[in-house]
């Protein structure tokens, strides 16, 4: 059945895909666009993102060329193209120009946006690759293998873009680092493509945790380790970490059994997280091969 959502977050991506064909950014214009423009990026720095963007911007340029300088230059582009579109900048200098063609995008152009282009429900998999890209992958979501290739998993050498391997079989655990006290919501993505909720759960009685270091399964579960069983291929486990309790009336309370989340568990925390934009949200991915 077509409906048409009006849910922005959840459909931030095609929009903006939509609205980068529409108005002609290709190239580095686009990469540009699509990057300062994602609701995740809001509060961060032209620099920041330029430097994320390094290898994209300074594709054919002449070595000494300036990531910052050139991402400048494509928001110059990208907000003229919007004042011509009826984007009023009011007399607004360059500086700060794309915070204003944001809110006009999100505010005027999105709502009439959806009314030619009814949108499809989002299956569970692509509310899962939404709250994904939402999230940040760091150091303070990592997976414990008790070994790794014959060594310790602290002195494995690894690279930033080598992906984790854990043979089936292995028993492993989840270490969180926090730098405040908050609720801990740990979701993952199993080799099968279901999403099962394992922080509240058996593994993660108390939820609510203190900021430092925290294992899964934790110390009052009867679990000592998370078993890997189940066909090779890719699981994916993001983490929220809120103030409070979240206000899901579907978290799992102590007792029940493991949670599989489905598309109104994902869309119930989507309006959670529009509600509450300081929640942290964090994500890593390994790979599970042959015993």
């Amino acid at each position: 059945m077509i409906m048409t959502l009006a849910n922005y977050a959840e459909h931030e991506e095609e929009f903006l895909k939509a609205m980068a064909t529409r108005y002609q950014f290709a190239g580095k214009t686009w990469h540009v666009f699509m990057e300062r423009f994602r609701e995740k990026n809001t509060d961060r720095l032209d620099k920041d993102i330029a430097e994320y963007l390094e290898v994209e911007l300074l594709e054919g340029r002449n070595e000494g060329a300036n990531p910052a300088t050139i991402m400048r230059d494509r928001l110059k582009v990208i907000c003229q193209k919007f004042a011509e579109a009826g984007c009023d900048f009011n007399g607004n200098s360059d500086k700060g120009r794309w915070k204003i063609a944001k809110r006009w995008l999100r505010e005027v152009v999105y709502p009439e946006w959806l009314k030619n282009h009814p949108l499809v429900p989002l299956t569970c998999e692509q509310l899962w690759q939404q709250l994904w890209h939402k999230a940040t992958e760091n150091r303070q979501l990592k997976l414990l293998v008790p070994q790794l290739g014959g060594l310790e998993m602290g002195t494995a050498e690894m690279t930033e873009s080598d992906l984790l391997a854990v043979r089936l079989g292995s028993r492993v655990k989840l270490e969180v680092s926090l730098d405040r006290d908050g609720y801990l919501l740990v979701l993952e993505k199993g080799t099968s493509g279901k999403i099962w909720c394992l922080s509240p759960s058996g593994f993660a009685p108390e939820p609510y945790v203190s900021g430092g270091r925290v294992i899964l399964p934790m110390g009052g579960s009867r679990h000592q380790s998370f078993h890997i069983t189940g066909k090779t291929g890719e699981e994916e486990i993001v983490a929220v970490i809120a103030k409070t309790i979240p206000l899901l009336d579907w978290l799992p309370k102590k007792g029940d059994p493991l949670l599989e989340v489905g598309v109104e568990h994902l869309q119930g925390l989507f309006g959670y997280l529009r509600q509450h934009p300081d929640c942290l949200l964090l994500r890593m991915a390994y790979r599970v091969v042959a015993a």
